[in-house]
């Protein structure tokens, strides 16, 4: 085997181990597992090793099932009116039992993650705008808990507006609630709304 085959087997056997034991591609992989699959498809059929075809048969296949999965997730969220999501997130925020911690973000398709962590549980929802703008929802619920004023609200709206998402994480603390933006894990492009007067 030569240097590329090299290179080739191990970006085919590692991108097919993170399809398999992780939790599924990002955007930046996904396109990686296919390059890789076809670079293994070309090195196993000619001048390479032809042991290179099975893995990258099956990293393709990987590929396309999380393709696949995903698209159809995507499309059976429920929609939820936002201002429906707003009222049922400051209900259980507010409430003495309610949330200790909640992450919210908007990924790139439009969808609203709200990962909430409990006394001793947590949970990750996942709702489509059925009307009104998600990233409003992520920021008057912001506003709502942590002021308008809160250092990780003009965090997310500056680096958004530069073009980058971020996660804003609310943490429940003794008379209020404190803000911090993280990166996100997948594709940091922002959603882009249609018809929201503000970010629109």
């Amino acid at each position: 085997m030569d240097f590329v085959d090299v290179v080739v087997a191990v970006g085919v056997i590692g991108l097919l181990l993170r399809g398999l034991f992780r939790r599924g591609f990002t955007s930046g992989s996904l396109l990686m597992a296919l390059v890789f699959g076809g670079l293994g498809l070309w090195r196993g059929l000619g001048p390479g090793p032809g042991w290179l075809v099975w893995p990258a048969v099956a990293l393709l296949a990987v590929t396309l099932i999380e393709f696949v999965v995903a698209a159809v997730t995507g499309t059976r969220l429920p929609r939820t009116p936002m201002a429906e999501v707003k009222a049922q997130l400051l209900a259980d925020a507010r409430s003495d039992t309610g949330r200790k911690q909640l992450t919210l973000a908007v990924a790139p398709g439009g969808a609203v993650m709200m990962d909430g962590v409990w006394e001793g549980t947590s949970r990750r929802d996942v709702v489509m705008p059925g009307g009104g703008c998600p990233v409003c929802l992520v920021e008057e619920v912001t506003a709502e808990l942590a002021g308008p004023d809160a250092e990780g609200l003009a965090a997310y709206r500056r680096d958004r507006a530069a073009g980058t998402n971020r996660l804003v994480v609310l943490s429940r603390r003794d008379g209020g609630w404190d803000t911090a933006v993280e990166p996100v894990r997948a594709s940091p492009k922002p959603f882009r709304t249609v018809g929201c007067p503000v970010h629109g």
